[in-house]
């Protein structure tokens, strides 16, 4: 997913891109890609992974002594589950994210007041609440709140239809007053729906483990758009190339 645009920065920006590919039966046993990585001394790692994946390829990096504060992952690499296993071994790694971590925002003070404590929440355990799965499942119940709310507001509806939702979803605006509304301040970048964005913001941070737990460590950073929007043009253009028959949307 991100090998198009890492080779076009390496252009860009005069860096080289190696590439350790981890197979699905390689998850938990990656022995053979880290001696690859000890032998190329990358001066940076970005793990585009996955379940087991990531708790594994941790460890091997611990294990060669690879400094874990320059080794980073996508946003499906940096949960709890992935870490906890792995403990004091990991500090240091680095991963992407979205969304909030912790309970110290009002919202999820009142999902613990109002659903968890009284019992109506199917989290194995309430220390679970604030995790970084469980608000991201938050975030995008919010996402899908918000599209509805805004489906409402626009067409008068209380039931509204599917073509209602997508209307919604680009005409919603999570602004930071909105999400000070909802008790999430500072749980995510400011995200607005459009018809011809339907990213809306695609901002990240950054976020490191410190032996047992997630802290963030940056703040929110935006997308490289000017690099980044003409790759998914141009891959756009090419699959509607190969399908002519493909229904697109139009905006007006």
């Amino acid at each position: 997913e991100p090998i198009p645009l890492l080779e076009q920065l390496a252009k860009d920006q005069g860096f080289e891109v190696a590439k350790f590919p981890v197979g699905v039966k390689e998850m938990q046993n990656q022995g053979s890609q880290w001696l690859n990585v000890r032998k190329e001394r990358p001066d940076y790692m970005i793990m585009w992974g996955w379940g087991a994946m990531n708790a594994t390829a941790v460890k091997e990096a611990a294990k060669i002594k690879y400094p874990l504060d320059q080794f980073i992952g996508n946003w499906w690499a940096g949960a709890h589950s992935d870490l906890r296993s792995v403990g004091e071994v990991g500090k240091g790694y680095k991963a992407a994210n979205f969304s909030g971590v912790g309970a110290d925002f009002p919202a999820l003070q009142d999902v613990i007041k109002h659903v968890v404590d009284k019992g109506g929440s199917q989290v194995a355990s309430k220390d679970l609440v604030g995790d970084v799965l469980y608000n991201r499942g938050l975030f995008n119940s919010v996402l899908i709140a918000e599209g509805i709310r805004a489906a409402q507001e626009k067409t008068g509806k209380k039931v509204i239809t599917g073509a209602d939702l997508r209307d919604g979803f680009e005409t919603f605006d999570l602004s930071e007053a909105r999400l000070k509304e909802l008790g999430l301040e500072g749980f995510t970048a400011p995200i607005k729906g459009s018809c011809k964005d339907h990213e809306g913001a695609g901002s990240v941070f950054i976020q490191q483990w410190d032996g047992k737990d997630w802290v963030k460590i940056s703040d929110p950073i935006a997308p490289d758009t000017a690099v980044v929007r003409p790759l998914l043009e141009a891959a756009a253009d090419q699959y509607l190339a190969d399908k002519p028959e493909w229904q697109t949307q139009t905006c007006n």
